[in-house]
């Protein structure tokens, strides 16, 4: 079914109803509540009628493989929910949101190279759609931004590419001999990792993982005199870094110790940033 699954008359009603959301979220400013019961009845309606699009493997991560269709549901839902919203939250500054998708985009589209040319046909066609907006975005006098309209709508494409990606009835040549979870986590990893990070550093606090802060990585580079495009950069080369490392070095390690390692790095990237941050502030006193 490939790209057409996307976009089948049923799925394409369920989208318009998530860009409506989007909408309306941009006027009135929803709840974050009515959000997330939104999306989780949007998604998990999406998830049960495209089963091409579910998550039925975990590629050795954890130990699992091929797990059952009540666990693929189950997961597959929890991790629409998750992108779509990490795309969300770091739409925060220019460029952010705009650069990690066509990223992801991307990254997926070659996986389907030769073997699935609708689904890399419809990564690139939108990639092409998307890079004009930079001039949008950047730009101060006809300046435009995703919103949570663009933003969610982008989130939603992603995950179901996702979902088609991480299915094992679907070939894919994965890049750089890669494990394809592992690929699929490196193309989402800053919009994930961030999410992940300011979900534990709200409700640690006790509030609530959806509640609005400046906490974001990318709030804390501007914190230290980032300009958007700087930020945007540097994170994205942070990524670049982690697919590098990945594609080079750890081809014919264990998949867990890939993602041991992984953390660790990230971890000495955050580390890192934290006394770099302290350094510029310290300086500027």
């Amino acid at each position: 079914m490939g790209s057409q699954g996307i976009h089948s008359p049923f799925n394409n009603i369920l989208l318009y109803f998530l860009f409506f959301i989007g909408v309306y979220d941009d006027i009135k400013n929803l709840k974050a509540s009515t959000k997330f019961w939104a999306q989780l009845v949007i998604c998990g309606t999406l998830t049960l009628a495209l089963p091409e699009f579910r998550i039925n493997n975990f590629y050795g991560i954890l130990g699992l493989y091929s797990i059952s269709s009540i666990y693929s549901i189950i997961f597959s839902i929890f991790v629409y929910i998750v992108v779509i919203n990490a795309y969300n939250l770091i739409d925060g500054i220019d460029g952010l949101a705009l650069t990690f998708s066509i990223f992801a985009i991307f990254m997926l589209s070659i996986g389907y190279n030769d073997v699935s040319q609708p689904m890399t046909n419809y990564g690139m066609l939108l990639i092409s759609i998307l890079l004009p907006f930079y001039f949008f975005n950047f730009s101060k006098k006809y300046k435009m931004f995703l919103g949570d309209t663009g933003s969610i709508f982008l989130g939603m494409t992603i995950v179901l590419m996702v979902g088609y990606f991480l299915n094992s009835n679907h070939p894919v040549v994965v890049p750089f001999g890669m494990n394809r979870a592992v690929f699929a986590l490196v193309a989402l990893c800053y919009p994930l990792l961030d999410t992940l990070r300011v979900f534990i550093l709200r409700v640690t606090k006790g509030l609530s993982p959806f509640t609005a802060d400046r906490n974001h990585i990318h709030h804390k580079l501007l914190n230290i005199g980032f300009s958007h495009y700087s930020t945007t950069i540097s994170l994205l080369v942070f990524n670049l870094l982690i697919l590098f490392v990945n594609s080079y070095s750890l081809q014919n390690i264990d998949t867990n110790a890939v993602v041991i390692i992984d953390f660790i790095l990230i971890g000495f990237f955050f580390v890192g940033g934290v006394w770099f941050a302290r350094i510029k502030v310290l300086k500027r006193h």
